[in-house]
């Protein structure tokens, strides 16, 4: 059921996000969306937000310019053109062509990368491998597994990357197109996390027992289908607020300037990447601490009414 609503969301953000874009006074309006397909950005013209790329092919032709940041999932990326912001990649193929300029980082994550001589790079290039599974999970196991053992072990790890490409794919696109929201949660998180995480599991508590009683009355079953809908939405809402906090805490570890969609990007899947892990690496209590998490999210969420208003205490 989780699976299906995040899926779900993800393509109504999608839906809204992928309209193209025209050309207005030689330059393009606010961010791009790119969902499979080819999207050229021609000689002269200008980006003005950011372009988000999903196994698609884009290209960037000399005399081009991108105000913004780029976020890469798969496909093909060729830059010949001008990004005032950052690069980050997940998987796919990124070159930059001699007369390419970053003005701000290339990050990537088991991307396959190529600078052509003449390319600047103004920030720095940071390369994340993809992480061996057999050596995460068993790392005083040394022989060679067994053919299907090995497709079923890399089917697994997979899906479990693909979730965590998923979720950080949905972080980039709401805070693109719900950044002060996303923001507003993210700062109650930083705030007040105890109070935030209190909130969080009284609301938990309040929500089960009304849906349960809701339902029990059938004329009410909608009511409460809308209610557990929200809840969802809400619980989704709170970990990408606590991915945005983790990002901008490590572009400040790092010393570095990341836009807000990028931050909650890199955050949260740094952030899901761990909770994932602990759930894997320890079955029995793993639990706990991504939903100790998601309650902080969760009443961060509340106390901002879905990042309508500042909270206030």
């Amino acid at each position: 059921m989780k699976r299906r609503l995040l899926f779900a969301f993800l393509a109504v953000l999608l839906f809204t996000l992928g309209n193209p874009f025209g050309a207005l006074a030689g330059g393009l309006r606010e961010s791009k969306v790119v969902f499979g397909g080819e999207f050229t950005l021609e000689e002269g013209e200008i980006l003005e937000g950011d372009l988000v790329v999903f196994g698609g092919v884009a290209e960037l032709k000399q005399g081009s310019s991108i105000k913004g940041n780029i976020a890469f999932f798969g496909g093909n990326l060729t830059c010949s053109g001008e990004v005032a912001g950052d690069i980050v990649g997940f998987g796919g193929e990124i070159a930059l062509q001699p007369t390419a300029q970053v003005l701000g980082d290339v990050i990537l994550f088991g991307s396959d990368y190529e600078e052509r001589e003449g390319a600047r790079v103004a920030g720095q290039i940071m390369r994340f491998e993809s992480i061996r599974p057999f050596a995460a999970v068993y790392p005083f196991r040394i022989e060679v597994p067994n053919l299907d053992w090995l497709a079923r072990s890399w089917m697994k790890w997979g899906g479990f990357f693909f979730r965590l490409f998923a979720w950080s794919a949905l972080a980039i696109l709401v805070g693109l197109l719900f950044p002060k929201p996303l923001e507003r949660m993210a700062n109650a998180v930083r705030d007040q996390v105890v109070i935030a995480g209190s909130v969080g599991l009284f609301s938990v508590v309040v929500v089960t027992v009304g849906i349960i009683l809701l339902a029990v009355t059938l004329i009410l079953i909608p009511v409460a289908f809308l209610g557990f809908i929200l809840a969802v939405l809400g619980w989704f809402l709170g970990i990408l607020a606590i991915g945005l906090e983790t990002g901008r805490r490590l572009a400040d570890l790092l010393k570095q300037s990341w836009s807000l969609p990028i931050s909650a990007g890199v955050g949260t899947f740094i952030l899901t990447l761990v909770l994932n892990s602990v759930s894997a690496l320890v079955p029995c209590i793993g639990w706990i601490i991504p939903f100790s998490v998601g309650l902080i999210g969760f009443g961060a969420v509340v106390l901002t009414q879905f990042g309508i208003k500042e909270m206030t205490l």
